[in-house]
């Protein structure tokens, strides 16, 4: 009975008055199975001076403030369609062009009750499955319509960084020369989950029996005071060769603003996670865990790329370059797709836990 409760809140749309019928699909589940019901649904006038209202129905992380109230989040050079504003004001629902839905806030007893055919519902989440998979995504079959998640597969793609290519640049391997000799120490980690899915803690253990790796957050010996972590980064930069940007979970294209943020600094990253790095980060830029057959012999190719400054200068080479690095996502993707031909086009998720969950193919570390 709950189940059949929960759907019929999920789909259900009621329909407002003085509007033109379009017919879509509503699925319900109910105690003896799944039936299919037809029934129509109104869509609405579009707005005089087109701009695009996205409500968030629930509230986001602290972090998320790339998503701002009002216009601001879109109103930069690099936006190239600037006609979207931000909105929580439930009682504007008919009015908005789409309803973002922040799954780690998600709640089952808090879904819209009405909807118009013409509104995009997009599913929203920037932590990988093993920390956003909960048992009501089975029953949210047939109920949005786009994705806007880190992975590539998504129709709105939210990474949580990027590098793009400049012809400017000031570094030179003069700089990096002075960085090498200035450094004294191998490599530094910060975490604050020292239990994670990926088990990259175990990796670190393991990694220390080889060299020194020394630990900052709640699983090591000092933290980073909060809100502070660019001054501990750049202090780091000065002593460590190395920055361990070891993710918590190991699944496609997960990679967090921690790699993007350590290229901002003068340590190469050692990367531990699922994402396709060669295609998002600059060209030379960092050293992947996984490419290794144990810590142990990362733990070999570390101390050589330390010890010879031919070798360490030349994951410098794409800041010579030039290449600027952004460690925020970037919200004009989602104002972009809204006001793209795919916004008139009807698509919906059938069953989003398994596109979410079984396709992210997450996976565990396992040493040897």
């Amino acid at each position: 009975m709950v189940n059949y409760i929960f759907i019929l809140t999920v789909t259900r749309l009621q329909i407002p008055q003085n509007d033109t019928s379009v017919k879509v699909k509503n699925f319900y589940i109910g105690t003896s199975g799944t039936f299919e019901i037809h029934s129509k649904i109104p869509g609405r006038a579009r707005a005089s001076n087109n701009t695009k209202l996205i409500l968030l129905w629930n509230p986001l992380f602290t972090g998320m403030e790339f998503l701002q109230e009002g216009h601001k989040s879109f109103n930069h050079s690099s936006c190239s369609e600037r006609r979207c504003e931000i909105i929580s004001d439930r009682n504007r629902l008919a009015e908005s062009d789409a309803i973002l839905f922040h799954l780690r806030t998600f709640s089952l007893l808090d879904i819209p009750r009405r909807r118009s055919s013409n509104q995009k519902w997009i599913f929203f989440s920037l932590e990988a499955p093993p920390y956003s998979n909960f048992p009501g995504l089975s029953f949210m079959h047939d109920m949005f319509n786009w994705t806007m998640t880190y992975r590539n597969d998504s129709d709105v793609v939210m990474t949580y960084g990027r590098s793009v290519k400049n012809i400017k640049s000031s570094f030179t391997e003069k700089d990096v020369y002075s960085l090498w000799k200035k450094k004294t120490k191998m490599a530094v980690w910060m975490a604050s989950h020292c239990h994670t899915h990926s088990k990259r803690e175990e990796y670190v253990e393991q990694m220390a029996k080889h060299m020194d790796v020394v630990t900052y957050g709640e699983c090591g010996v000092a933290v980073c005071p909060f809100n502070r972590t660019d001054e501990c980064l750049k202090k780091f930069s000065q002593q460590y060769f190395f920055y361990l940007a070891f993710e918590n979970s190991i699944c496609d294209d997960y990679v967090t603003e921690k790699f993007f943020r350590t290229l901002k600094y003068n340590m190469i990253p050692v990367v531990f996670g699922g994402g396709k790095y060669s295609k998002i980060a600059p060209p030379g830029s960092y050293i992947d865990a996984l490419d290794f057959s144990s810590p142990k012999d990362l733990a070999d190719h570390l101390y050589s790329v330390a010890s010879r400054f031919a070798v360490f200068a030349e994951y410098f080479r794409w800041k010579i370059e030039g290449y600027d690095v952004y460690d925020v996502p970037d919200p004009c993707v989602l104002c972009e797709k809204l006001h793209s031909q795919s916004f008139n086009v009807h698509t919906v998720y059938h069953d989003i836990q398994e596109w979410w969950v079984g396709h992210s193919h997450c996976y565990k570390w396992v040493g040897s």
